[in-house]
């Protein structure tokens, strides 16, 4: 597997996915109404981006070879927090959504919101998790070349 350090290719692969995944639901949401299983098609493919990045990402002084424990969604505390944050508003938003749009689409927002809830469970759990333990870090190669030496 792939291990992404850089913090502009870790942006670059959270643009492309959106973008691939928001063309896809696109073309996908016309069918949404005749058959359920199109939603869960297109949050499918929100876990694949998630899974592919908590697998794919590492941070300074982690180490590149070994896989991460499965428990383990970022590299440092606050990162969990705050991603697991900004998917508890994702869920507000989802029951939102599915108190007060069509009774058509409940089944839509209902299961975007299980989504998120649980997403922001993982991510919370992995930073208290991250604040008990402190990650083992590796040293750092100096990407600099010595003028002494």
């Amino acid at each position: 597997m792939f291990r992404i350090r850089r913090t502009r290719w870790k942006i670059g692969y959270i643009a492309v996915g959106v973008v691939v995944i928001f063309v896809l639901e696109a073309a996908i949401r016309p069918y949404i109404f005749p058959n359920p299983i199109y939603p869960l098609i297109a949050n499918l493919l929100d876990v694949l981006l998630y899974v592919g990045g908590v697998r794919s990402f590492r941070g300074a002084g982690e180490p590149i070879g070994p896989p991460r424990f499965w428990w383990r969604m970022t590299s440092r505390p606050r990162a969990g927090f705050v991603i697991g944050s900004l998917l508890i508003l994702g869920t507000a938003t989802g029951v939102y959504g599915a108190v007060s749009e069509p009774r058509d689409l409940i089944f839509t927002y209902v299961l975007g919101a299980v989504l998120d809830a649980s997403l922001a469970f993982f991510y919370f759990r992995s930073s208290i998790r991250l604040r008990r333990v402190p990650p083992k870090t590796v040293q750092e190669m100096p990407r600099w070349k010595s003028m002494t030496g």
